[in-house]
């Protein structure tokens, strides 16, 4: 078999573990809005969630501007959360079957058969990539776990959030873990956010990249996978 789709190291190695990124990177789609759309025509996510939604991003631009457009969770508060994680759990099942990059598959397939590991690292909810890990047969993840208190949502997290360099500390970890370190492993990244984690592995690639993601990686010499960039909203 033939070059892992340019996952190789520097030296001509194989990578030790490949961190995969889930929205625009390893789906067509953004896996959280197509979540809340499920909620909705579901009629889980009443119209007063929504309004919630949109004015926490209303009275916190700058968490905004820091976290980027994903941070907000406050559709959650008042879902029972057995119902919404198993409409997630689906939602990760239609997004598997239908928008699933092939490239982006058949990459992690050839590192695997290599003798690679496969983490997926996420800010999608922890119940969508978790499907998505046990599905393809991935090594492990990391995502953003829905915050409970009094067995209801709060609309807050508990633990890190796998965004920016948040994401490159967490790979960093199960780097530390595996017996190896981040120069020896290969990430995928599709966005602007992701550069932090990509500049740290010996092999980056930038699938379907946003503009100022394409300009640095055109500048650093990296692989990049030409496709149409999933945007957030």
């Amino acid at each position: 078999m033939s070059s892992n789709h340019g996952l190789r190291l520097p030296d001509g190695g194989v990578p030790d573990a490949y961190f995969v990124d889930l929205d625009g990177t390893l789906i067509s789609r953004s896996s959280e809005k197509f979540f809340v759309g499920s909620l909705m025509r579901n009629r889980v996510l009443k119209a007063s969630g929504m309004m919630r939604f949109a004015l926490g991003y209303l009275f916190h631009p700058v968490t905004t501007l820091r976290e980027g457009k994903g941070w907000n969770r406050r559709y959650l508060i008042g879902l029972e959360p057995r119902q919404a994680m198993e409409i997630a759990g689906r939602c990760a099942e239609t997004l598997i079957s239908e928008f699933a990059r092939k490239w982006t598959l058949r990459s992690i397939r050839e590192l695997e058969e290599s003798g690679g590991r496969v983490f997926l690292l996420s800010a999608t909810l922890e119940p969508i990539a978790g499907r998505f890990s046990e599905a393809l047969g991935l090594d492990g993840y990391r995502a953003s776990v829905p915050a409970l208190s009094d067995g209801g949502f709060t609309g807050g997290l508990d633990g890190p959030r796998p965004w920016g360099k948040t994401k490159m500390e967490i790979a960093g970890k199960i780097c530390s873990e595996e017996g190896t370190s981040l120069e020896k492993c290969a990430a995928a990244g599709d966005s602007w956010s992701d550069r932090h984690l990509l500049e740290s592995c010996g092999c980056p690639v930038a699938v379907c990249p946003d503009r100022k993601l394409r300009k640095l990686a055109s500048g650093r010499g990296w692989r990049i996978v030409e496709g149409r960039h999933t945007r957030w909203a």
